[in-house]
């Protein structure tokens, strides 16, 4: 029985992944320790959608060959496809074969394009990715050990179809012995495939939906996996001495090991003692010797910033949905844009703008504070998009006007967590989130509700979020300023 092409890639991707998926099983929340109280959120992450911007990239390419490049295509996506189906429309002499389904004895899967060009046999595949990534090169080359099989002929060239709207050739000479080696791994996996036991999940997989899955082995085991920004090489060598646990790292009597930095290790055994003493919501943290020097107090004109973004309403880009912006005040009001289509998208990021523009005539050197890079890097991406602002914009980040709490607290401070995102380190300022909506997950499955379900009811509830993480804000950095 061959295996899909697809499949495969989960497991290169992640093995555990790939486990869970063609187990079906999910780990038994009750065997958790639950210590650490770290959230486990569903994250099935809106898969339709994300389906439906890909099947959109395909067409795109499809209207090319067909429109423009006025080439004959056979469409064989809505077909229940077959090698000698496949092959009796491969006679007929056809420029391209759109999803065709066709299998060897090792895979199955559904190719995109199959071209034909001056009787060589080409493979193309569309990507939404920006960049060629090693999983399109794998995925690729088993389409190709099928293309190849079905057909008795060798495919020539591969390339890939990315969210540029570009053709990019795939060289595979260098990629030969790792695709082997994947291939043989796989075959060895499901040859001793055991439904009752899961490969550890490692740090830096692709999870996908199975994230949260992989969290609660990791807090059931105290894995080293919850130490914040850890990586898989240094777990290795923390394994390597003996050291398996948050509990054994913040236990060990050891001051350096092989191949990592003494202060590498004394950072991870800081972290190990925080994480490990910290209980329920009582998230413990130190700061560290760079203290918290370069920190602004808050003060009368600052600006808390944060937005909502739809990751499949277009492709390539974010779909801007909410600006929300929380003024530091004596009404301390909260003032947001929202969007329904991009027309009122290229409105709310105007208005946006000119209301910071406006706000830096008023309060010269007032701050625009926002939590990770995200809102700088989508200011920038809809004044090109848009062809609006551009300059005034840059001419704001050249005077720094925005400021990146994040950088403040993963620069000076130590905490006893396994995320340092808003809603972890929120609660060393006593604060406690009473919205129904509790993170950025759950806004988007809620905008998709209401965009495509017409739930507008939950308009309302995304704006309270929206608000509670732009005042939030504002709390932290004042939390901030109090240990200066």
């Amino acid at each position: 029985m061959p295996h899909s092409v697809t499949e495969f890639i989960r497991f290169y991707n992640s093995p555990f992944s790939y486990w869970c998926n063609k187990t079906n099983k999910l780990v038994d929340e009750k065997k958790i320790d639950a210590k650490y109280k770290i959230q486990i959120n569903a994250s099935k992450l809106i898969s339709k959608q994300l389906l439906t911007k890909a099947q959109e990239h395909e067409v795109i390419l499809k209207d090319k060959y067909r429109i423009s490049e006025n080439l004959n295509v056979v469409d064989m996506s809505n077909k229940d496809s077959s090698n000698n189906v496949f092959l009796e429309e491969l006679d007929k002499n056809p420029d391209v074969i759109f999803q065709p389904y066709i299998s060897s004895k090792d895979f199955v899967g559904r190719l995109d394009f199959v071209k034909i060009v001056d009787d060589n046999i080409h493979i193309i595949d569309a990507k939404l990715s920006s960049s060629i990534k090693t999983e399109h090169i794998m995925q690729l080359f088993a389409y190709k050990e099928i293309l190849e099989t079905v057909t008795k002929k060798q495919v020539t060239e591969c390339f890939l179809f990315l969210r540029d709207l570009q053709m990019h050739k795939v060289e595979f000479d260098e990629y030969k012995e790792i695709y082997a080696g994947l291939k043989n791994q796989f075959m060895d996996f499901n040859n001793l495939y055991d439904p009752e036991t899961p490969p550890y999940p490692k740090k830096g997989e692709e999870l996908q939906e199975y994230d949260d899955e992989a969290k609660k082995i990791w807090i059931r085991d105290n894995g080293l996996e919850l130490l914040y920004r850890i990586q898989a090489k240094q777990i290795e060598k923390l394994k390597n001495n003996d050291i398996k646990t948050v509990e054994e790292l913040k236990n060990t009597n050891l001051e350096k090991i092989d191949g990592m930095g003494e202060a590498t290790f004394i950072k991870y055994k800081k972290l190990a003692q925080l994480l490990d003493d910290s209980i329920d919501n009582k998230i413990l943290y130190e700061i560290k010797e760079a203290s918290l020097n370069g920190l602004l107090k808050p003060k009368k004109g600052d600006l808390y910033i944060d937005f909502e973004g739809y990751p499949f309403l277009t492709i390539g880009r974010n779909f801007e949905y909410l600006y929300g912006i929380w003024s530091n005040d004596k009404n301390n009001n909260f003032t947001y844009y929202w969007s329904d289509d991009e027309e009122e998208e290229k409105n709310s990021f105007v208005s946006f703008i000119e209301k910071l523009l406006e706000h830096f005539e008023l309060y010269p050197d007032a701050k625009f504070y926002h939590y990770f890079s995200y809102e700088i890097s989508s200011l920038r991406r809809s004044a090109q998009n848009f062809g609006v602002y551009e300059k005034e914009l840059e001419q704001l980040i050249e005077k720094k006007c925005f400021v990146d709490l994040f950088t403040t607290v993963n620069s000076s401070l130590l905490i006893g967590a396994s995320s340092y995102s808003l809603k972890t380190v929120e609660k060393l300022a006593g604060i406690n989130r009473t919205e129904d909506l509790q993170s950025g997950m759950e806004s988007i499955q809620y905008f998709e509700d209401y965009f495509f379900n017409e739930e507008y009811e939950l308009k309302d509830l995304i704006i309270e979020y929206n608000k509670a993480d732009c005042k939030n804000l504002y709390l932290l950095h004042d939390w901030l300023a109090s240990l200066l």
